[in-house]
């Protein structure tokens, strides 16, 4: 009975090991089905990664050329500022000599019409 006990006991130790072994099997699948989905994950981010790099860039490069395009816009409205300044001074100094040229007028009716009343006085 002994050797019966014996290798009761070698049986049971050996359907553990097996249901062990088993279990380990089953894990490393599992593991190895995680790793796999892992991967994709990896594969998919460093696709995303990728793509928003791209993105970035071509945003950057867009950027660069509105800094460009906002350098030239700027320089062209100083240069019509500048202008507009000029043509604004040219209409006052015009604008000063038309009340000028009114005011010598005005001098010269009222000078014509004193001569005008003396003559007729002295006509008359």
């Amino acid at each position: 009975m002994a050797q019966s006990a014996e290798s009761g006991h070698a049986a049971t130790v050996k359907d553990r090991t097996a249901t062990a072994e088993g279990g380990r099997g089953g894990h490393v699948a599992h593991l190895e089905g995680q790793i796999e989905v892992l991967r994709g994950q990896v594969a998919a981010l460093e696709a995303a990664d990728e793509h928003h790099r791209a993105e970035l860039s071509a945003a950057v490069a867009e950027a660069a050329e509105a800094r460009g395009t906002l350098r030239e816009s700027q320089a062209r409205l100083k240069e019509r500022q500048q202008v507009i300044d000029d043509l604004r001074k040219r209409l006052d100094t015009v604008q000063a000599a038309q009340a000028r040229a009114e005011q010598e007028r005005s001098a010269v009716i009222e000078a014509l019409g004193r001569r005008a009343k003396r003559r007729l006085a002295a006509t008359g």
